[in-house]
């Protein structure tokens, strides 16, 4: 085992995030964590990592397990640094032995020493075994696949917008090849290619995978097991996404006919308890009777929790056929050309697709679909 909950309890202030929560991560597991927004998926997380202490159970993270965390408060970082720098940040040895292998070489150069000549060699050793050789190689390699140019390497971090900058962290913690990867929202800030990408990565990713998501099509290709975060209570799928919303309306059903056959069962015996608790003869079991009701484990109902949400666009007249219509428009910002006499009109009912690198549009695509 990588890292797990058991027995949790996690409480903010008065409020249950979850209850009596057993949840282990092995090796090699692909696992979505779900859940309605605000039920806690980012907040499990950061207890795995220790980030927040919980009100009972224990955490466990096996010693030698390392954890990598990605999350949306990382775009607080800002450096100078240019992005190659902060990508090749997780090879923090290798990076400390090429320095001290510049310095002892240049000792070795002034004074020709035995001892100075063997640390080198114990340096060049270690350099070899951590492939240290290339790691500027790899950067470069994950930072161009998540949709950086070459020209970008060189930029300074600080350049790029959020998106771009979650890439680059995204990269660094790639390239550190954590046991535990933990990934909260990872497609948030990715274009469709550097998707690809990511699930072409992850797909042959040696650790462990956690990814929080509400994205069913990527869930189905990235995991084998789904975590949900339901009513305080986490509910394990050994499945994909498309495996879980099948079982989950099976284990529904099972839970609601539970429920109605013990709620009919209830009402029998206080049926019984109600008819003969007066008479001496049937008092006891009466008694007895009501003593098992008391201490009987209650099923819940199979109410289907969902978010109370209602949206309505109130029109006061029905707008014409054609509802906006571009004629042969041209917009650059500076050289960036983003887009060049290209015409378009959006018509009413259509349901557009509007897809491209980001930020390096030329010509973009419109697909229209009838309603």
């Amino acid at each position: 085992m990588l890292a797990g909950l058991t027995n949790v309890l996690f409480e903010f202030g008065s409020r249950v995030i979850v209850e009596n929560a057993t949840w282990h991560i092995q090796p090699g597991e692909r696992i979505g964590l779900i859940g309605y927004n605000g039920t806690g998926k980012s907040t499990l997380l950061k207890v795995l990592v220790g980030e927040y202490q919980v009100s009972g159970g224990t955490v466990e993270r096996s010693k030698n397990t390392s954890i990598g965390y990605l999350h949306q408060d990382l775009l607080s970082f800002d450096t100078n640094d240019s992005i190659e720098q902060v990508a090749l940040g997780a090879f923090e040895r290798v990076l400390q032995l090429e320095k001290e292998l510049e310095e002892i070489g240049k000792e070795l150069e002034k004074t020709g020493d035995e001892k100075t000549l063997h640390e080198y060699t114990d340096r060049l050793h270690e350099m070899d075994t951590l492939d240290g050789y290339t790691i500027h190689h790899r950067t470069a390699e994950v930072l161009q696949g998540l949709g950086f140019a070459n020209s970008d390497l060189k930029r300074p971090y600080k350049e790029f917008s959020g998106g771009w900058r979650m890439r680059v962290l995204l990269a660094k913690m790639i390239l550190q090849q954590p046991d535990l990867l933990l990934l909260d929202e990872p497609t948030n800030h990715l274009d469709l290619p550097s998707i690809e990408w990511l699930e072409k990565y992850l797909q042959h990713y040696q650790g462990s995978v956690v990814i929080v998501s509400h994205d069913k099509f990527f869930l189905n290709r990235m995991v084998n097991k789904i975590v949900e975060v339901y009513q305080q209570q986490l509910n394990i799928y050994n499945g994909d996404f498309d495996f879980y919303e099948r079982e989950k309306a099976i284990r529904i059903d099972l839970q609601q006919k539970a429920f109605e056959n013990q709620q009919d069962y209830i009402r029998q015996q206080e049926r019984f308890i109600e008819r003969f608790k007066a008479k001496a003869s049937k008092a006891a079991q009466a008694q007895s009777i009501q003593k098992r009701l008391d201490k009987l484990d209650k099923i819940e109902e199979a109410e289907l929790e969902r978010p109370n949400i209602k949206i309505n666009f109130r029109v006061d007249r029905v707008p014409g056929k054609v509802l906006a219509e571009l004629k042969e428009i041209t917009k650059s910002f500076g050289e960036n050309t983003i887009v060049k006499d290209t015409s378009v009109e959006i018509n009413r009912g259509d349901k557009i697709a509007l897809i491209g690198a980001n930020g390096k549009v030329s010509l973009p695509y419109f697909e229209s679909l009838p309603v």
